[in-house]
């Protein structure tokens, strides 16, 4: 487990710095004098719709590449290993064919935007490159999970990422390039972070890539075709789901309703952020701890990681609600973005819920029992598309997050009686009720103090009060038992 936190730590450090770099984006992007709502709606509708891109072009090779990746490395010397290309062989063919239907399929694109998301019409085509380009890092970034790169890919993804972004719009404020070469730039982003990752792999000789068909393929033909087949439908159920706000509020609504729903989810995906990290370290050691039997370290990530991801996104939560309305004001943002707050609301509390019950959904995903998986995320994505067009009806911008509260909701606890009844797994204890009163004491404190005061100093100071009582508590009361061990730790470098 120390190995686990260790690398976490890593790679949230680079997630963190990658959100500090995003929230000043943000920022830029959300500032009533350079950016509109609109035009940051479609920046985030564009993104949006290549992951769902992505996601038919994948036919599940991603996760083919993690499942896989042990069986591969353990059989095989580097020059016959053919994972990397048998993957690349099936994603490029599901792209060629997603591409062209979406080509055929623009008229009704233009039927269903053209209205209330005219922009977004305009500029469709250049989703494709940006897809492209996101579907080339998806499988280069599992391929990577293999060799432990799992600190690289947050760097990358992360961090670089966002830096370039950030470039790219300090040259649009400054008027040194206009918004079409802007969105021109932004379609090449993830174009930047393939190249890194694959020198960075041609460079240690970890770039095997085979032509020939092995025999681990040949033997375990069968068992990957399945796999890919119900993988592709979990991807697909998965980001349809992660995507379908977007597209709702862009043909109900329109693209500024998109930014302003896009920065309550900018600010909930910081609740997130030691999840990212997690993931990307131990789902190959689930993976490989599945394959050795070693049902001792899959329960003992499941408890750490829910109350680790349960602590931090509490953290987060409270300290984002306190200062919504006034960080809005205070920083000189459109007006239009204080209609997000409640947005923010609802979306963390679904949050909340997902961080709290751990790491479930990769506990199950890396099993022999990962079609439960498929059919959970099925089911939510069946509960959660007719919801969000309904709700988005009828409760307008707040219609996808009621939606995501009642469907994850459901989704969670199917997941979390799963593991229960066939694993006899549960990732709670008194410690998960103690953090939610720790949390709920910071909070009332702090907003009592604060109520009536604005502007800078109500910023700082809430979240100051609030850190004050609840970090000191989270501390004391060993809530974690990774978190005196990295206090330790940071405290003897700092003494070093």
């Amino acid at each position: 487990m120390s190995q686990i936190r260790k690398r976490s730590l890593k790679a949230a450090t680079w997630i963190y710095l990658g959100f500090f770099i995003g929230a000043v984006n943000t920022y830029l992007f959300t500032h009533k004098d350079w950016f509109s709502p609109t035009q940051y709606g479609l920046t985030r509708s564009m993104l949006e719709i290549s992951l769902l891109v992505c996601a038919f072009s994948t036919l599940g090779v991603t996760n083919f590449l993690v499942k896989f990746f042990p069986y591969y490395s353990d059989n095989l010397d580097k020059k016959r290993n053919d994972i990397l290309a048998l993957a690349l062989y099936v994603a490029l063919g599901g792209f060629l064919v997603t591409a062209t239907g979406l080509y055929f399929l623009r008229p009704l694109i233009v039927q269903k935007l053209g209205t209330n998301s005219p922009l977004l019409v305009e500029y469709f085509y250049y989703i494709i490159p940006l897809a492209f380009f996101v579907l080339l890092y998806n499988i280069l970034e599992a391929y990577a999970y293999g060799f432990n790169k799992g600190v690289l890919t947050s760097l990358l993804k992360e961090t670089v990422l966002r830096f370039y972004t950030s470039i790219i719009i300090v040259l649009k404020i400054f008027n040194i390039i206009d918004f079409y070469q802007f969105l021109v730039l932004f379609t090449l982003q993830y174009a930047v972070i393939v190249l890194i990752l694959f020198f960075h792999l041609k460079s240690e000789n970890k770039f095997w890539f085979s032509f020939k068909i092995s025999r681990v393929s040949k033997k375990f033909s069968k068992k990957i075709i399945t796999l890919l087949a119900f993988t592709f439908l979990v991807i697909i159920v998965n980001v349809l789901r992660q995507s379908i706000d977007t597209l709702v509020l862009a043909a109900r609504l329109d693209l500024a309703k998109v930014g302003i729903f896009g920065i309550s989810s900018y600010l909930v995906s910081i609740m997130q952020a030691p999840f990212r990290s997690l993931m990307a370290i131990t789902i190959p050691i689930l993976a490989r701890a599945w394959k050795d039997k070693n049902r001792q370290e899959i329960n003992r990530i499941y408890h750490r990681s829910s109350i680790n991801l349960l602590t931090f996104s509490l953290f987060v939560f409270f300290c984002v609600w306190l200062n919504f309305n006034n960080a809005v004001l205070t920083l000189g943002m459109n007006p239009d973005y204080l209609l997000g707050r409640w947005v923010f609301f609802i979306l963390g509390i679904v949050t909340i819920i997902e961080m709290g019950t751990g790491m479930n959904g990769q506990i199950i995903g890396t099993s022999v029992y990962w079609r439960f998986e498929l059919w959970t995320s099925l089911l939510l994505t069946i509960m959660i598309v007719p919801l969000s067009y309904f709700l988005t009806v009828k409760y307008g911008i707040y219609g996808p997050a009621l939606a995501n509260l009642l469907s994850f909701s459901i989704y969670n606890f199917l997941r979390f009686w799963f593991l229960w009844r066939k694993f006899h797994m549960q990732p709670f204890n008194k410690k998960t009720v103690e953090i939610l009163i720790i949390a709920a004491i910071a909070y009332t404190v702090s907003y009592f103090i604060f109520l009536h005061q604005t502007g800078w100093a109500a910023l700082i100071g809430s979240s100051a009060v609030f850190a004050a009582i609840y970090l000191p508590l989270v501390y004391l009361r060993n809530i974690s038992p990774d978190v005196k061990p990295i206090v330790n730790s940071v405290l003897k470098k700092f003494k070093g």
